[in-house]
């Protein structure tokens, strides 16, 4: 689990006043994470902060929402007065890949694995300082344990249940994602207490509930998403046609203006998360409703 700027450096500072904090583990590596860190920057300014819980760099390629569940009950499990190795492992391969060739990431896995026999171990947070310069102690940086333990420090989040939200944004890809399986993940929503959010078929529907073009749009094309080439879908390809949209290089500018009428839009389609299931909608456009109230009203 890993979270990224400009949060983490937000963490350092010596601001004091509290923001209320929504969570957001999504399916996908790039959209969703960059409209949501747009989405804070944007309309949200004082009161709330959107967080996205990232993927580690060595679990980029683990998508399908039942993964996520494996990343919120990490997250979950995180407590701030102990951490275990392999969280700490992760966090450590994290910050070699942000600062790479400063550190043999080998050498410091096998002191890890010297020092605690399981990974599972928690580790005091009092013991960190010492841990840090003993596994950084025969690298050139001498401030290499010091830079180490402020990313530590700064990735270091603690979710609140009674201030806080922790919501999963998944799309219902029916190729990829089971009945069962979406049965499960909503089992697990239930009882963790996790907002659910469902595209069915996929988060270019939403996207796209941002334009007035999706008002003639045939409903069952939407919901098949079929095939146009190798490498777009319909959705993604009428997004393409409006507003130049592409998945690697996401632009949050042409749906900024748009907000409010992408979720008074969604209320014409599907909007209950176990309907979802199989038909066309989304309620993703709660989520972003709520953050709005939370913002204006703090």
């Amino acid at each position: 689990m890993r979270i990224k700027e400009p949060f983490a450096q937000e963490r350092l500072s010596e601001e004091k006043s509290y923001r209320a904090k929504y969570f957001i583990a999504s399916e996908g590596q790039t959209t969703e994470p960059r409209y949501f860190e747009k989405l804070n920057q944007s309309i949200i300014s004082e009161n709330v902060t959107i967080i996205n819980i990232l993927r580690d760099y060595a679990n980029l390629g683990n998508s399908n929402p039942t993964y996520l569940i494996k990343l919120l009950q990490e997250f979950l499990n995180n407590k701030d007065s102990e951490v275990s190795v392999a969280e700490l492992k992760n966090k450590i391969s994290n910050w070699d890949h942000e600062n790479p060739s400063k550190i043999d990431l080998n050498i410091i896995n096998d002191k890890l694995d010297k020092i605690y026999k399981s990974n599972d171990y928690k580790i005091p947070y009092v013991e960190l300082e010492n841990l840090f310069m003993h596994l950084f102690k025969s690298d050139v940086y001498k401030d290499l344990a010091s830079h180490f333990s402020l990313y530590f420090i700064a990735q270091d989040v603690t979710y609140s249940p009674t201030t806080d939200s922790l919501n999963m944004v998944i799309d219902r890809d029916k190729d990829s994602f089971t009945e069962k399986q979406y049965d499960e993940v909503i089992k697990f929503c239930d009882e963790n207490k996790v907002n659910l959010y469902v595209s069915n078929p996929n988060f270019e529907f939403w996207l796209l509930l941002h334009f007035k073009e999706i008002e003639s749009e045939d409903n069952q094309k939407m919901l098949e998403n079929p095939k146009i080439n190798n490498s777009r879908r319909y959705l993604e390809k009428r997004l393409h046609d409006i507003c130049k949209y592409t998945k690697t290089r996401f632009s949050f500018e042409p749906f900024e203006k748009n907000i409010h009428d992408a979720i008074l839009r969604e209320k014409n389609y599907e909007e209950n998360v176990h309907r979802l299931k199989n038909n066309l909608g989304t309620n993703i456009g709660k989520l972003v409703d709520h953050i709005i109230k939370d913002e204006n009203e703090k």
